[in-house]
């Protein structure tokens, strides 16, 4: 059997947190057996509010931005899935739909979007709920934006 957090029931990969105060977050999240992004906990545990509400989909800003970027979005599904292909070919038009709202809203000079599906430990997640980062850039960010995508490699 593997020691994988979906296998093991775990909906917080902790090492993947970026700093100590959301790494203590989802540890009391954890404890608690409460999914940040599920529609029923997202109002009183998810620090942000939801700005859009789709069929498939809702959207808010990230509690934790990425440094860096002028905009952190998160567009999180309804259903509690942890990768795309659990989800209908309905919302992955919808997801689109969103991105192109969220980039005239924001008329950003770029934009990069990053979803992690699978196992947390392999694709640098830290919530077993699938979600999209919808991230506005501009020229001269303060810090080089970096999305975590893979497990820790050799080089740390």
């Amino acid at each position: 059997m593997s020691d994988a957090p979906d296998e093991l029931g775990l909906l917080y990969y902790l090492d993947a947190a970026r700093s100590a105060e959301q790494r203590a977050y989802m540890a009391e999240l954890e404890a608690a057996r409460i999914c940040v992004f599920c529609p029923e906990h997202v109002a009183s545990h998810h620090r942000q509010p939801i700005e859009w509400r789709g069929e498939h989909w809702y959207v808010t800003r990230n509690d934790f931005p990425y440094a860096g970027t002028v905009g952190h979005y998160l567009i999180v599904p309804h259903a509690h899935v942890t990768s795309f292909d659990e989800l209908p070919d309905a919302a992955g038009a919808e997801l689109w739909a969103i991105k192109r709202r969220l980039r005239e809203r924001l008329a950003p000079l770029a934009t990069a979007t990053v979803e992690r599906s699978g196992d947390m430990r392999y694709n640098g997640g830290s919530v077993a709920h699938l979600h999209t980062h919808f991230v506005a850039l501009d020229a001269t960010p303060e810090q080089t934006v970096r999305f975590k995508v893979s497990a820790p490699g050799a080089d740390g």
